[in-house]
């Protein structure tokens, strides 16, 4: 996207934003905004039509698209993990089929990985395939899907086989016509409304070539696509989000609109310290990806092993817990400056409000907590002790002419 591409989506999911928000976006006009602008196609190679794409590019977008609308943000960074998953870990023909479909129709693809009673588990499943010859059908519940009424296909985790553990995952894609999705209503939440979300049942049948079931299985998907996308992506949002309400705070104080006082000043500091320290964070778990992800030859670290290690995996972690919890501390303290008449009312002329209700979902999903206690026994695998292995400070040059 051009520079004045950018400007304008930003404008129209702003403009669009407070809309949602308040009827949580029945007729999808945030998913027509993103098919609009061709958006829905990132991550999709050149040789199958798309504009290519990587985690960098995403996550430059995501603070843009989320710094306009936080629910919009969130759902596209959902969407483009399943296009991830497809290019990275489906099989062929299924693969090639999907993504050109994608790039040419601007396809939104669901994610449906939550389940009633699960607690947010997300490597385990209770509902199970059943394969039966060359077909396999499912029934499913999910309490929650990002644009599942407007969703064209989905990517649904299920059981591997009704006889096997709750974490022998696997992925099935399907056709929405393919598994009778149902919306069961909408969830009428605090904030990230624009996201879409609505309480969804599946029931349907797909060829077995439908399966995606790589070596490593679902974990393997997680650990290398899914959870990095889905964390640095929803936090270079919820950046996008804060510096959104910092930006509007300092106008108010500019224009003399919001008293320059002490108070004031130390407040405004501490709001942007956290959200550059935020940034910083991003920016440093995206470096350490990139690192993680070049090619390395045809040794055991090849096709993306090096992101499979503790330490990087509770640098991911740190990330969505970190960030998502300083970005809405942040919004909270610069609501709290611009006060009931700029900050608390919905018709104050600033977004704060809007943004507050959106960052307070961020720490809840994927919950914090469930993160600190997959980190902590990450944290007994790790046997290095230390999150940026080869880029911390340990690695820093020493010597020099101080020493």
């Amino acid at each position: 996207m051009t520079p004045a591409d950018l400007d304008a989506l930003e404008k129209e999911l702003a403009d669009c934003a407070r809309d949602a928000d308040a009827d949580g976006d029945p007729e999808g006009r945030v998913v027509s905004l993103l098919r609009t602008h061709r958006l829905l196609g990132h991550g999709v190679p050149g040789e199958l039509g798309g504009p290519g794409g990587d985690l960098t590019g995403l996550v430059a977008l995501a603070a843009r698209i989320g710094g306009a609308c936080p629910g919009a943000g969130v759902l596209w960074v959902m969407h483009c993990q399943q296009v991830a998953i497809l290019r990275d870990h489906a099989p062929q023909p299924l693969r090639d089929r999907v993504l050109r479909e994608v790039a040419q129709r601007q396809l939104l693809l669901g994610s449906v990985t939550t389940e009633p009673r699960k607690g947010g588990h997300v490597l385990t499943a209770h509902a199970a395939a059943r394969a039966d010859g060359d077909t396999v059908t499912f029934r499913r519940a999910a309490p929650v899907v990002s644009g599942g009424a407007h969703a064209d296909a989905f990517l649904l985790s299920l059981r591997r086989a009704p006889d096997v553990a709750p974490d022998d995952v696997l992925l099935v894609y399907a056709d929405r016509a393919q598994c009778g999705a149902t919306v069961l209503g909408p969830l009428d939440l605090l904030g990230m409304r624009a996201a879409g979300n609505v309480a969804m049942e599946f029931e349907g049948q797909v060829p077995a070539g439908q399966l995606i079931d790589p070596e490593g299985g679902f974990t393997r998907v997680t650990m290398r696509t899914l959870a990095p996308i889905g964390h640095l992506g929803w936090a270079a949002c919820w950046v996008g989000a804060a510096r959104r309400a910092l930006r509007q705070v300092v106008e108010l104080l500019r224009a003399g609109t919001l008293t320059r006082t002490d108070s004031a000043y130390r407040t405004l500091a501490r709001a942007r310290a956290r959200i550059d320290g935020a940034e910083a964070l991003v920016l440093a778990a995206l470096a350490e990806h990139r690192g993680r992800s070049a090619p390395t030859g045809e040794g055991p670290d090849r096709d993306g092993a090096r992101l499979d290690s503790p330490a990087f995996q509770i640098l991911i972690n740190n990330v969505k817990a970190t960030v998502s919890q300083e970005t809405y501390e942040a919004v909270d303290a610069l609501l709290g400056l611009a006060g009931l008449a700029w900050g608390y009312r919905r018709d104050g002329g600033t977004d704060l409000e809007l943004l507050f209700r959106d960052l307070r979902a961020a720490p809840l999903m994927y919950g914090n907590d469930r993160l600190a206690g997959a980190s902590g026994r990450l944290a007994l695998m790790d046997r290095a002790a230390q999150s940026f292995p080869g880029t911390g400070l340990d690695s820093l040059p020493r010597g020099g002419g101080d020493d």
